[in-house]
């Protein structure tokens, strides 16, 4: 096969500013003209990762950003030096149009997931609070346009997701709801359903997932641990959740004490085949993962849902490196 080198690290970008470092999960979507793709690439950064930032190692470039596009300047000393770049490539000549910083401001943006208007949600994995030099509270999902035009979007966290450590979120194209994962060893799985299937900024309603007839389940399959039988679907009920924006990151544990399900390091996500499949990545009985499908019901995110529930399935648990393996 054949590959073209994007970017390196420490190279300029168009904006003038660097190519940050730690890229994770990205996208890409249809360019504004024939043979442009536009990716949009995460960074998982710290604050104390100015060596990796697009402002360089002293900062001497934070200015080149107007600040309110920056969610957390860090009192201008330790800027948050997570976010997203863009990236206009051409598949034609296999050459890189354009990239410049796209979010600034964030805290490890690991994964995310593309929604079916064109945009990128980003998610930082983390839960930071105020102080250190730090201004604004951590733990959001932003969205990121796809474009080609050179700015920084306006950083505008969606905290009707809830504040949590996230890692990926998928929509549902059918009924607009959006899945998120919490990459905790004893992390929830939740679903936010929109006021505006079409702009998750208007808000909605954050609920987690529940096992009917096995409240609380940890869902490991680890020594000890009730066992989940591999392929056979569970019904699911969906429990509504609040104070969801609480700087003690303890969304998991007041709803795990309810009977929320508990899942073993959910990262990966994904929507296909009318379902959607994730990834416990430290489950199973030998803790090389699990993967897990969940089929929506048709009514879902309605009333009505209660009497046809969406279905929660053990899709894949091979205990076996050589089948599957976590990454950390």
């Amino acid at each position: 096969f054949t590959y073209t080198v994007i970017s390196r690290r420490g190279d300029k970008m168009s904006d003038g500013l660097y190519v940050p470092g730690q890229p994770d999960a990205m996208a890409a979507f249809p360019g504004p003209r024939d043979n442009t793709v536009v990716i949009v690439r995460n960074h998982e950064l710290r604050p104390d990762a100015n060596t990796w930032s697009a402002f360089g190692k002293d900062l001497e470039l934070l200015d080149k950003v107007e600040p309110a596009r920056i969610y957390d300047r860090g009192s201008g000393k330790v800027p948050a030096c997570g976010g997203t770049t863009n990236i206009v490539y051409n598949t034609k000549d296999k050459r890189v149009e354009r990239e410049f910083l796209s979010l600034a401001g964030t805290i490890n943006n690991c994964a995310g997931g593309a929604t079916p208007w064109g945009t990128w949600l980003t998610c930082e994995e983390d839960t930071t609070t105020p102080g250190m030099g730090l201004e604004k509270l951590h733990g959001y999902v932003f969205e990121v346009p796809a474009t080609e035009a050179m700015e920084v979007t306006m950083p505008r966290p969606i905290k009707e997701m809830g504040r949590f450590r996230h890692e990926a979120c998928s929509i549902d194209p059918r009924s607009g709801v959006v899945y998120l994962t919490e990459d905790h060893v004893d992390g929830l799985l939740y679903r936010f359903i929109p006021k505006n299937p079409h702009n998750l900024h208007v808000g909605g309603r954050l609920q987690a997932l529940v096992v009917q007839g096995r409240l609380g389940l940890d869902t490991s399959n680890a020594p000890g641990k009730p066992k989940v039988e591999l392929g056979k679907p569970m019904a699911i009920a969906w429990m509504d959740l609040e104070d969801i924006d609480s700087p003690k990151d303890d969304l998991r544990h007041r709803y795990a004490e309810k009977g929320a399900a508990i899942f073993a390091r959910n990262e990966g996500m994904w929507y296909g085949n009318e379902g959607v499949y994730f990834a416990a990545t430290t489950g199973g009985s030998a803790g090389k993962g699990q993967l897990w499908k969940y089929v929506p019901s048709a009514h879902e995110g309605t009333p009505e849902e209660k009497d046809a529930p969406g279905m929660l399935e053990l899709f894949v648990e091979p205990n076996d490196s050589s089948v599957i393996e976590k990454m950390d």
